[in-house]
């Protein structure tokens, strides 16, 4: 009797790939109607602008895409913008950024499509690369693919991920994570990793990977890791922990290489106490809470829930995490909790294995909690994880592939199991996402956008190439807000100039931008004309950062005989000209 050919690689995976597409397709389509992007003016109106303070963080991004555009910010090199930190050059290496390579790449397709269409565009496939991360993920632990479908849907159309959105863009790409929990059940269970493999080659895909993605993410998957290390090692003996290992060795290897540029600088210039200054009080108020697992948010879709999460916004001491609320795991991810959490206290009852999944859930819990491990180690001074509330991801994601593999293991395939898998998606869709955005939402940021670019289309047509425009209030960079303006509001006209210079955006506590601090002991004209001598030629004053709105500087400038006003036409923004005692001279790049 003949044998039947095996099937070609092509054969066994080309339904997984047909699914995918398919997948990819139902994102990107769901993804245009929640955000209502449907044409080339939609696209170039960016999804957040200045209509919500709390995502005011949206305006640094856009200052670090447009870097990216015109060849400032690069995976491996210095960061200097020149159109930055008059009159000196804006320098942002004293920051660790780890994500350079998506900003860049950000960057580099604005070149095509435009500054806002680029950012959207991001967004969109961050929530892409989650479904089919999810999909894939599910399909390497054997799960059925109706399922993995379902969850790959609930997954990338999280709460969390139209929470951060484009504001927290790195943040929201946390597509990897799927992956990461399959390379962290590998280590944990002792299933064979061995080197030169092709599971050891994936391991380390998904490592390097990690390592170039938000910090938060790489901290815990090396604790995943690292722990699971130490299991095989306790169990099998230290040679069993090699894999593991090898793959902490290339995430931290991927870390340091995206941040040559900080190591450098710091050896080159010193370092910089004063570059990251946080409090332990941040670690409480942005940690994570089981609460905000289970609270909807004030924006949901059923009244009652919308009532409740409303209610609980306006009573919690430490806010809901981040704002707006970004914890909630949903219907469909509570259930799957629940059900993780039900199975574990059986087994433990029963005397059976706890399942790997509560296990890490537990930890995450045990280290990112309120007053956790991570409040013990801000205790002792090391606060730089401070918002680990966003680990709700990590924990929906380990709570749906549990779910999603007990699924398969318990449901056979059916016309029923199919149409229950498609109304979990459905429901899912409905609890986790928020309203519908609007054309008035639209048109409402559209004019924002458009009221930015006319005013600073006005101080270009006014102000020579290359002259420098210095910005009040001062305020210091990064994460260095004043009453009534956004950490970052200083970027708006630096994002639609073409020839001006900005005193604003280069790394506080270095000279070159903390001179700014001595200028408020100055009488306000001897300041004033100390900028002319510098070389400024326009005073910028956002009026939201003085309680008069600024009409005290207007009369004090006016007095000194500078009348050359120019208003932007929401009566927000003006800018007084300047009598510079020097041309402006574009500075050269270090």
């Amino acid at each position: 009797m003949t044998k039947s050919p095996r099937p070609s690689r092509w054969t066994a995976l080309r339904p997984d790939l047909l699914r995918a597409v398919a997948l990819a397709l139902v994102t990107v389509l769901l993804w245009c109607t929640f955000y209502q992007r449907w044409s080339v003016e939609s696209w170039q109106t960016p999804l957040t602008y200045l209509s919500q303070p709390e995502k005011g963080d949206v305006l640094t991004l856009f200052a670090g895409v447009k870097a990216a555009k015109e060849g400032h910010l690069h995976p491996f090199l210095f960061t200097n913008v020149p159109e930055l930190g008059a009159p000196y050059i804006a320098n942002w290496d004293d920051f660790p950024v780890t994500e350079k390579p998506l900003i860049y790449l950000t960057g580099f397709l604005a070149r095509f499509i435009g500054l806002f269409a680029a950012a959207n565009f991001a967004v969109m496939l961050a929530q892409v690369l989650a479904a089919l991360s999810f999909y894939a993920a599910c399909r390497m632990l054997d799960s059925a693919w109706h399922w993995s479908l379902a969850g790959a849907l609930v997954f990338a159309f999280s709460r969390f991920a139209f929470a951060h959105g484009l504001h927290h863009l790195t943040v929201t790409w946390y597509w990897h994570v799927p992956l990461d929990l399959v390379v962290c059940a590998w280590i944990f269970r002792g299933e064979e990793i061995r080197p030169g493999g092709p599971r050891f080659f994936f391991a380390l895909a998904v490592a390097f990977l990690t390592g170039i993605q938000n910090v938060y993410y790489t901290s815990l998957f090396l604790q995943f890791i690292l722990i699971g290390g130490l299991v095989q090692a306790w169990r099998r003996g230290w040679r069993a922990s090699l894999p593991a290992a090898a793959i902490i060795a290339t995430t931290v290897a991927a870390f340091l290489l995206m941040n040559l540029n900080t190591l450098f600088y710091h050896l080159l210039q010193g370092g910089n106490a004063g570059a990251i200054v946080r409090n332990y009080q941040w670690l409480e108020i942005y940690g994570l809470k089981l609460v905000d697992l289970v609270v909807p948010p004030p924006d949901h879709p059923f009244p009652l829930f919308a009532w409740w999460g409303a209610n609980h916004v306006k009573e919690v001491l430490l806010s809901p995490g981040e704002a707006p609320p970004s914890a909630y795991l949903g219907l469909i991810g509570l259930a799957a909790l629940g059900w993780l959490a039900l199975v574990s206290v059986r087994n433990v009852a029963e005397n059976k294995r706890v399942p790997l999944e509560a296990w890490l859930i537990l930890w995450i819990f045990l280290y990112a909690e309120v007053g956790g491990l991570n409040g013990i180690i801000g205790a002792l001074g090391w606060q730089l994880f401070r918002a680990t509330t966003r680990y709700s991801i990590v924990i929906l994601g380990v709570a749906l592939m549990y779910a999603v593999g007990r699924l398969s293991l318990k449901v056979k395939p059916s016309v029923a199991s199919y149409a229950a898998a498609f109304l979990l998606a459905l429901i899912a869709l409905w609890d986790q996402t928020p309203p519908i955005a609007t054309a008035r939402d639209l048109a409402e940021t559209a004019q924002a956008v458009a009221s930015d670019r006319a005013f600073t289309e006005k101080l270009e047509a006014r102000l020579p190439p290359h002259a420098m425009v210095f910005q009040l209030p001062i305020m210091a960079f990064p994460e260095g807000p004043v009453s009534g303006v956004g950490s970052y509001d200083h970027f708006r006209p630096y994002l639609y100039s073409h020839t001006l210079r900005f005193s604003f955006g280069s790394d506080k506590g270095r000279p070159q931008a903390d001179w700014q601090r001595d200028l408020p002991r100055m009488p306000f004209l001897d300041a004033v004309h100390q900028l002319e001598d510098e070389g400024f030629s326009a005073l910028y004053v956002n009026r939201n950062g003085f309680a008069d709105k600024g009409e005290f500087l207007i009369k004090t400038l006016q007095s000194a005989g500078l009348n050359d006003l120019i208003e932007n036409d929401r009566g927000t923004l003006f800018c007084v000209l300047l009598k510079p005692s020097a041309q402006p001279v574009l500075p050269v790049t270090r």
